[in-house]
């Protein structure tokens, strides 16, 4: 437990994350100094407010350089790289700088599994919260929405917390600890923040460095960048899950439509299905949701019930409507080209897809590959618009359109669809050029969609 009370915390980053953070340290009597290095006009009148209303320090939009100097504390948010010069200074004087999840991990008495991976991580927390909510508390938290220092005083030591987890936060979580650690896939993501790919895969995998004997880790026995002798050496329990065929026991697999689920505690069977979301992806999941379920305690009954009750993840290929013949997807969560192949992957029928946003310089070639398969017409909007058109016109493919804000990408999708099709918001890029989370991009397709 950490103790704040009269205690000058910095946080950095007045987002969702900051203010999570903020109000638990007003309610936990601290004080907290508060910056955000936000320029446009209006946002820096909406945190002026938001300060004036919590009565706090605060420093906005060209900070000075000791403006976290007497902080005893500094939490920074998650887009906020370590190597800012504000958090460096901090650093230099023997602040420490620590992300919202380790706070949270700090004061935290309930169970903890730690979800992470480039593609997957959200849909898996959020099914693994509802299927251990059929017969004890469980939250999802962390990068899927919900800060977790936001329910750190609603849980008891028997409740169970599902974090996601992203790179980004592992970068400032020296003690964040799970018990249950699970990893659905490492692919190329963020390196524009890592420099390279070695670098990202190394801080997903960190996770697990604070683990102990008793300990448990989840992974994708299908990739690469997650076999065990790959992780830092603790003294863990490895289960494996895989989609294509036998493996363990302990583990997970699909099999001749049935899912299989050994956590060594008993092999239980489920038809495939039972489970209501569409895709292979999917079904990957669904068996790392389910192990990690089995070992908090989970029966078939549970797995069947939560399995063919829910029904996804909210910006996850959520459909929105269907129009003139047209369905409607949102697909915001994508931020990076993997998670838009997968989505493209779900749907036989083809596809208008809407991508773009800010560009995280990955490599497109697979993503090119498969619009060129699956996709009648692309409409790019943002700062990646440029970068993206030239990769699929250099591949031949040219139905393409721009469009300046995702009110016209909507209506030029809307344009060219043809009953039968699906319209696909997957923008294969973060949302920050244009908005301030996957959320709101996401909020805002919806709306608009509605009002075609």
């Amino acid at each position: 437990m950490t103790e704040l009370a009269e205690k000058r915390v910095g946080v950095f980053g007045l987002g969702v994350t900051g203010r999570a953070v903020v109000e638990y340290l007003l309610k936990h009597r601290a004080r907290p100094v508060c910056i955000d290095e936000a320029s446009r006009p209006e946002k820096l009148a909406e945190l002026k407010k938001y300060a004036n209303e919590h009565g706090l320090e605060a420093h906005f939009g060209d900070i000075p350089q000791g403006a976290l100097a007497g902080c005893e504390l500094v939490v920074t948010s998650p887009g906020v790289a370590l190597d800012n010069p504000l958090l460096t200074a901090a650093r230099e004087i023997g602040i420490e700088c620590i992300s919202e999840i380790e706070l949270a991990y700090r004061n935290c008495p309930a169970r903890l599994v730690g979800i992470t991976g480039s593609n997957g991580k959200s849909t898996t927390t959020a099914l693994l919260a509802h299927l251990l909510s059929g017969f004890r508390r469980a939250v999802a938290v962390g990068n899927i929405g919900r800060p977790f220092i936001g329910v750190v005083d609603e849980v008891g030591e028997d409740d169970v917390v599902c974090c996601e987890v992203s790179s980004f936060q592992l970068e400032a979580s020296p003690s964040f600890h799970p018990h249950i650690a699970a990893f659905t896939n490492i692919t190329p993501d963020h390196l524009e923040r890592h420099r390279s790919f070695a670098n990202y895969a190394a801080m997903k995998r960190s996770m697990v460095k604070t683990m102990a004997e008793g300990d448990s880790v989840i992974f994708n026995a299908e990739d690469e960048n997650l076999q065990p002798d790959e992780f830092p050496p603790r003294p863990v329990a490895f289960l494996p899950f895989s989609s294509v065929g036998e493996i363990g026991p302990p583990g997970a697999y699909l099999e001749n439509g049935e899912m299989i689920v050994d956590a060594g505690n008993g092999e239980v069977r489920i038809a495939r299905e039972v489970l209501r979301l569409p895709g292979l992806h999917n079904v990957e999941n669904a068996l790392a949701a389910a192990l990690a379920a089995r070992l908090l305690g989970a029966k078939k009954a549970h797995l069947e019930k939560g399995l063919g009750s829910f029904e996804g993840y909210e910006h996850r290929i959520e459909f929105v409507r269907e129009l003139d013949g047209v369905r409607y997807y949102n697909d915001s969560k994508a931020t990076n080209p993997e998670a838009a192949v997968t989505a493209l992957k779900s749907f036989p029928q083809a596809v208008v897809l809407i991508a773009g946003g800010r560009d995280k310089g990955t490599d497109l070639s697979e993503f090119v590959s498969l619009v060129k398969q699956r996709c009648s017409h692309v409409v790019l909007l943002g700062e990646a618009a440029e970068r993206f058109e030239r990769a699929l016109r250099d591949s031949g493919y040219d139905s393409i359109a721009r469009a300046d804000n995702l009110e016209e990408a909507v209506e030029a999708a809307r344009k060219a669809a043809e009953a039968g099709e699906v319209v696909l918001l997957s923008p294969a890029c973060a949302s920050f050029d244009m908005f301030e989370s996957f959320e709101e991009r996401g909020v805002l397709f919806k709306e608009l969609v509605r009002k075609l």
